[in-house]
């Protein structure tokens, strides 16, 4: 699933925090709210022969490129095809979102708020149940 057109306002989906210092990785993030790493999530977009897609996982897990067969979008790629740079990006994006099932347990997990100043704070199911994100075991 996507959200074809334009981008959605990220409040909808949940809590934007905005961060006085950037966030560049899990460990950062984490410290930046006060949770365990785990709680962070990462976005990551891929590119599949041409087609872009992406992945929501925990911070702390690898994607397995080669079990989805694609590979890592470079920075360029990602910026034009999701409007956002390496390090803020949402997972909420116009291309086809996939999520971690396991995320599906967690009432709440942050992730890239659309820039490295901010973060995301939103419920994973919440992504499911609107159409945002389709549940898979990563």
């Amino acid at each position: 699933m996507s959200l074809g057109g334009g981008r959605p306002a990220l409040e909808e989906f949940g809590q934007l925090i905005r961060l006085g210092e950037p966030v560049r990785t899990v460990r950062q993030a984490a410290k930046a709210v006060g949770v365990d790493e785990d709680r962070i999530i990462k976005t990551l977009v891929v590119n599949c022969g041409g087609e872009y897609r992406a992945y929501v996982l925990r911070g702390v897990k690898k994607l397995d490129l080669e079990r989805v067969g694609c590979r890592m979008a470079t920075p360029e790629e990602v910026l034009n095809v999701t409007g956002y740079a390496v390090g803020g990006v949402p997972p909420v994006l116009p291309i086809p979102v996939y999520i971690d099932r396991e995320l599906l347990r967690e009432e709440y997990v942050y992730g890239g708020g659309g820039d490295d100043h901010s973060l995301l704070k939103f419920r994973p199911l919440t992504l499911v149940e609107r159409g945002v994100a389709v549940p898979i075991d990563l």
